[in-house]
């Protein structure tokens, strides 16, 4: 970005009266009158899928007409086994998008393990998530989501055995345009947001990001855990179970949790992601929507 366009960027921030962080405006992040925009998790709807209710390739239309959500991360455990790996059917899934006038902005993958020993390793993780980047770029998303192995060993090497494991992923993702934004869990150090922020930082690289899950951190400080990894944020996964007679979220305190991502300058997408067994998954969406909108509106006022 030139000094001129990042000048013209921040006088109109500023007269918003919002605070926004440079690494937001570095980034791209979409900027308007709200303070986060609120996407969809296609894992919500997992049981949909599974029992033939809905197909993948109605996703789209389903979600914008459904919930009135056009910015949407897919997840290829919906997909029909033998077409995961197979770029004809997310061309197809793409312009399925694109007549329903949404965004895939991110595409889910697995967990990157970081518990080898040699180079050898790490080139071999490297190439198993060059086909998730490829596929993430038929998709026009900007990003693909992992999981990290961390080793359980000492807490430093487990950072440098992450970091060379994941240079490579990065390096070939960064060739592409694509993000790696790292999600908590699949190991204990990852499951734990100021290791994944300490990750983050010591990478150094803009194409390596971190995406805040409330309920992988449910067991290491989520409040903690979030605020930590806010500065390196592409996105927040906004994870919930089961709510009270109040719309409220039992696990976590939403108001907390999404005042910490405001008050760091974030301003993009965050995903409803509902994992709750009770309530089914279209209400559990709406009711989640419901709570971020709710929270949101307050947040705006006291601003």
């Amino acid at each position: 970005m030139n000094r001129r366009t990042f000048l013209k960027r921040t006088t109109g921030i500023c007269m918003t009266g919002l605070v926004i962080s440079p690494w937001t405006i570095a980034n791209g992040q979409a900027l308007s009158s709200e303070l986060y925009t609120i996407g969809l998790s296609m894992y919500s709807l997992r049981f949909l899928f599974k029992d033939g209710s809905l197909e993948v390739f109605d996703y789209p239309a389903f979600a914008r007409d459904t919930f009135g959500i056009t910015e949407l991360d897919v997840w290829d455990g919906a997909f029909p086994p033998d077409r995961k790996t197979d770029p004809t059917y997310y061309q197809e899934l793409k312009r399925h998008a694109d007549k329903a006038g949404t965004n895939i902005f991110l595409l889910m993958a697995g967990p990157v393990d970081a518990r080898g020993k040699t180079r050898k390793d790490h080139v071999a993780q490297g190439a198993l998530f060059e086909g998730a980047v490829e596929n993430a770029v038929i998709l026009g998303s900007k990003y693909v989501r992992v999981f990290l192995k961390a080793p359980d060993i000492d807490r430093n090497e487990a950072l440098t055995h992450s970091i060379d494991t994941l240079k490579p992923i990065v390096s070939y993702a960064k060739h592409r345009g694509i993000i790696i934004a790292i999600e908590p869990g699949a190991s204990e150090w990852a499951k734990q947001g100021d290791f994944l922020a300490d990750l983050a930082r010591e990478f150094d690289d803009p194409n390596l990001r971190l995406m805040p899950d409330f309920g992988k951190m449910k067991d290491h400080d989520p409040y903690g855990g979030t605020e930590a990894m806010m500065p390196y944020a592409s996105g927040v996964s906004a994870k919930s179970h089961d709510f009270d007679a109040d719309g409220n979220e039992v696990n976590f305190d939403y108001e907390r949790l999404m005042k910490t991502v405001v008050d760091s300058g974030f301003r993009g997408i965050v995903a409803i992601e509902y994992e709750g067994k009770v309530t089914p998954p279209v209400e559990g969406v709406l009711a989640t929507k419901k709570l971020l909108q709710r929270v949101r509106a307050e947040l705006g006022r006291n601003r």
